[in-house]
């Protein structure tokens, strides 16, 4: 596997999902990130950026890239991962308001390894409500399938049903949905729709994705928490992309979703 160099497609998804063409089957361990951010005028920023790598083993949680990510420069930072399996999606995220804009950003493995995440859509990462369009409050790059497999762009809908049990609610846990195909895996945006009080007692949210990367017949659905103080209950979420019938996962193990791993779980995957 020495010497790949994976060049990442665009797929974006409202919040950034960009995804290979090439199937990645290999256990991965990352040495040093390289990250580019775009030359526009407000591209950079002060604050503390983040990163999570999800793989098929487990997860290199909350990784700290620091500050000084100034519009222009390219930074490469050491950090160690263990092997993390088949290498599947990555996530940022800042620690303030400030829009950051990345040009490109790349993982460098032990075995030499190469991943390229090119941000050619040009959406940025804040924290802010303020912000126009074009902006999340966290950015994902996944990995996934082969240009045979690959079909077209379609819609998804992912629905919750939150659960009536005492304090099953909340308005302060940020989560983002995977969704297994066949195929591959594919990022959702954060399920935090603006201007909504998501995950009320006994709500069914729905979650719309447009234009998502087709990964095939669904088989499993996960969802991680990135931040938030507060736990939340579900009793079960339905996936249903286009061209397929409706799939519903049961929390049957009433599991809890929280950062505070006092309190529940930061990752539920359901098959």
């Amino acid at each position: 596997s020495s010497g790949i160099n994976a060049e990442y497609g665009d797929n974006m998804l409202g919040f950034t999902v960009l995804s290979l063409l090439i199937q990645l089957t290999y256990s991965v361990s990352v040495s040093s990130i390289i990250v580019e951010t775009g030359t526009g005028k407000h591209d950079g920023t002060g604050d503390t950026l983040t990163m999570t790598i999800y793989g098929s083993k487990r997860d290199a949680e909350r990784i700290s890239l620091g500050k000084g990510f100034t519009a222009g420069s390219r930074r490469t930072i050491s950090r160690s991962t263990p092997d993390i399996g088949t290498l599947e999606c990555v996530v940022f995220q800042t620690s303030g308001d400030d829009l950051w804009v990345p040009k490109e950003v790349k993982l460098n493995t032990k075995d030499g390894a190469s991943f390229s995440f090119p941000n050619s859509r040009g959406f940025g990462l804040s924290n802010s409500e303020k912000m126009s369009s074009g902006w999340a409050a966290a950015i994902g790059f996944c990995t996934p399938i082969t240009e045979s497999t690959a079909g077209k762009p379609r819609k998804c809908t992912i629905k919750t049903r939150t659960s009536k049990n005492k304090h099953a609610e909340t308005d302060n846990c940020l989560l983002v949905p995977r969704i297994y195909g066949e195929h591959g895996v594919v990022l959702g945006e954060s399920m935090d729709r603006m201007n909504h009080d998501d995950f009320k007692p006994g709500a069914l949210d729905t979650f719309t994705y447009q234009n998502m990367q087709n990964v095939g017949k669904v088989k499993c659905l996960s969802f991680n928490v990135l931040r938030g103080d507060d736990a939340w209950l579900f009793s079960y979420a339905t996936v249903q992309c286009d061209g397929e019938s409706v799939k519903t996962f049961q929390n049957s193990q009433n599991q809890w979703l929280s950062y505070d791993v006092s309190e529940g779980v930061r990752f539920i995957k359901m098959c």
